[in-house]
């Protein structure tokens, strides 16, 4: 059987789309773990998993809140490595743990067509005395 060149290009593209991840830009939610490692102990205090909602725009801006614990993003997303992943750099406000409130780096990553998203965000902070390393990380979903 020989195929078309129109036939065989579209076969090509239903098989390239199939298999594509799904884009990260766009509304997600779910459970995320809010830590602090002050020196090389974590700070109890400091520890939740709460709701977050966060939005990313197809021009590049992050807002998010999570209001358990009062926390409030907003930043930038910028294109990652591959189609499924963004670069983030938000700044969490408003956090009833007040050392959470800084610039945090990370990404979001899409985890397949299903509609999950892995969320990973660092701040590290070296300022004498005690140095500290704050984690967001999630599984968020659509």
């Amino acid at each position: 059987m020989k195929l078309l060149p129109f036939a065989f290009l579209a076969i090509v593209t239903s098989l390239a789309n199939a298999q594509q991840p799904e884009s990260p830009y766009g509304h997600w939610s779910g459970q995320t773990q809010y830590q602090a490692m002050i020196g090389t102990a974590s700070d109890p205090s400091a520890h939740v998993v709460v709701d977050l909602d966060l939005n990313i725009d197809h021009r590049g801006k992050v807002t998010g809140a999570s209001p358990e614990n009062g926390c409030r993003l907003l930043g930038v997303a910028a294109p990652g490595l591959a189609t499924h992943i963004v670069t983030l750099d938000v700044t969490l406000t408003g956090c009833i743990y007040a050392r959470f409130n800084r610039v945090y780096k990370g990404q979001l990553s899409v985890l397949g067509k299903d509609g999950h998203g892995s969320l990973g965000l660092t701040a590290i902070d070296i300022t004498p005395p005690r140095s500290a390393t704050f984690t967001l990380s999630a599984t968020l979903q659509r």
